[in-house]
């Protein structure tokens, strides 16, 4: 029994993508059985291998912010990166990011890096507003009392700008608050980005 679970274990992170689609799936503030907030470096490096983790430094809050945290597969559709609370032992995960134009995880409720911004206004059960694009806290996302709104993730939204009058695109960038009810918004590609999942 043993041997199968830990088989199983291994399974979950292979480089086959014909995986069970609920291996990629987690829970908001509670992750899944291999991800979550009791989850160390140390164990993932056994799971995955070491060549599959990297220790990286990165910088939030328009550079004040400085986070050292493990990128895991690194620049394919499995990635993702963990803040630890404990950088000293490298373990308990604050939060986990996921980014990236294939990636494979999703969260519980349907939101995954792609979802489109009328399947998330379809999802949320009504419009919401989002931070303008194009500067550090650009394209967050405010659910107003949706059905998404949850203070154990956060999401941003990107754009796909060609054929926007400068008049409008200056309506959906810079430091403002954009509703999604805003008519410039259909003619162009609004999407999820990044996905960040905290943990409580």
């Amino acid at each position: 029994m043993k041997q199968l679970i830990s088989l199983l274990v291994v399974l979950f992170f292979q480089s086959n993508y014909s995986q069970p689609k609920n291996d990629f799936i987690l829970t908001p503030c509670s992750g899944n059985s291999i991800l979550n907030s009791g989850t160390s470096e140390n164990e993932l490096v056994k799971i995955v291998g070491k060549k599959n983790v990297e220790r990286v430094e990165r910088w939030y809050a328009e550079g004040t912010e400085r986070v050292i945290g493990s990128v895991f597969f690194k620049d394919t559709p499995q990635s993702f990166f963990i803040k630890w609370k404990d950088t000293v032992n490298f373990k308990n995960p604050e939060w986990i990011e996921i980014h990236g134009d294939q990636a494979l995880w999703e969260l519980d409720n349907g939101i995954k890096v792609g979802t489109e911004l009328k399947e998330l206004v379809k999802l949320n059960g009504k419009h919401f507003t989002f931070s303008g694009f194009d500067w550090d806290y650009g394209g967050y996302a405010v659910f107003e009392k949706g059905n998404l709104e949850s203070d154990c993730y956060s999401i941003q939204l990107y754009y796909d700008y060609e054929d926007l009058f400068e008049n409008e695109w200056n309506q959906i960038v810079g430091d403002k608050i954009v509703s999604t009810k805003n008519s410039i918004l259909n003619k162009i590609r609004v999407y999820v980005d990044l996905i960040t999942i905290y943990f409580k």
